[in-house]
């Protein structure tokens, strides 16, 4: 993996839940929305896909959620509705003090920083930035925003597993259209269930905050050089921001081809198809366990599962994968 890739996997670690590009012969023929039909293989009613957008930077409404052609209807069609682990507006107490407990464990071994962390003695860090305008951004930023005037005594696989932690955690995000169509079945007395244990999805990304096992493949002044990029990013976070919310503007057009084109241009590869390490985890990995969960579900009652939109895109999507089983799975269509 070269620096470019490991920048994109540390800065989109979040992101990459859901954006990618799409064969749209796959599974979009004739780009149908977000919102499919599951039929046949003894069903006695309809369940539905529906594709999902975490949408970070953008504040979605419930007029943009019903906006999407169908879904107010599909919704009065289900009992229940499968969403992701990690979306959960009812968070218990005993939810939230493990998902702290996770934050504040990964942050101890942060706070306290063994020998693998620290930066060889007589080794500094201006002499390893391509210029002192870069070094001069760094310094500063880590000094002020991350409040540590000694930063410099921690090597710089140290800060990229910190910078990990502030985009999770310290960066302004948006509403996602899952929390918005979370609110509306509460509202409307429809359950809600999860196709993944609800602190699943959190277990996997935590795990990889402090995986440096790429960047220690990396000379010393590669690391720096990949420091500098995420902080630049950061610091200048409109682009970041505008990105998502021109991709939300996209998504919010209903068109698949449209977005396909869209993340085309942006350089992302075919969601499961990717052969990057930990997208192929948070893609293929999570839709082959998701399977059996679904169709236990659908086998009973109608539902509607309600996932990021990526996992509907490619030859390993759950479409795809839900047709190889023998059912009916075709574009919403209008009553």
């Amino acid at each position: 993996m070269n620096r470019k890739s490991i920048i994109i996997t540390v800065l989109l670690a979040f992101v990459s839940l859901m954006v990618a590009a799409q064969d749209v012969k796959d599974a979009a023929e004739t780009c149908p929305g977000w919102l499919w039909e599951i039929s046949g293989n003894g069903l006695q009613q309809k369940s539905y896909l529906f594709g999902t957008c975490h949408g970070e930077g953008h504040n979605f409404t419930r007029e943009e959620l019903l906006g999407i052609s169908g879904l107010d209807d599909a919704l009065n069609d289900v009992k229940a509705v499968l969403f992701e682990g990690g979306v959960n507006t009812e968070i218990s107490k005993a939810d939230s003090a493990a998902i702290l407990s996770k934050v504040q464990n990964t942050m101890k071994k942060l706070a306290h920083p063994g020998a693998e962390y620290m930066m060889p003695e007589g080794t500094y860090y201006k002499p390893l930035f391509d210029t002192v305008a870069h070094f001069n951004e760094v310094n500063k930023f880590l000094y002020y925003q991350m409040k540590d005037p000694e930063y410099w005594k921690k090597n710089p696989r140290y800060w990229l597993a910190r910078m990990r932690l502030y985009m999770a955690f310290g960066m302004r995000r948006g509403t996602p259209l899952d929390i918005i169509l979370k609110q509306e079945t509460i509202k409307r007395g429809i359950e809600s269930r999860y196709v993944e244990e609800r602190d699943e999805i959190g277990n996997t990304l935590f795990s990889k905050f402090l995986d440096t096992s790429v960047i220690d493949t990396l000379s010393m002044k590669e690391q720096v050089k990949s420091l500098y990029s995420i902080v630049h990013y950061v610091i200048n976070n409109d682009s970041v921001n505008s990105y998502f919310q021109a991709f939300a503007n996209v998504y919010l057009q209903n068109d698949t081809c449209m977005l396909w084109q869209y993340l085309n241009k942006a350089g992302f590869v075919a969601g499961a198809e990717s052969e990057d390490d930990d997208d192929h985890e948070l893609q293929y990995d999570r839709n082959v366990k998701w399977i059996s969960v679904i169709m236990k579900n659908i086998a009973n009652i109608p539902c509607m599962v309600a996932v990021g939109c990526r996992h509907l895109m490619g030859s390993e999507s759950l479409i795809a994968m839900l047709r190889r089983e023998g059912y009916t799975v075709e574009p919403f269509k209008k009553k």
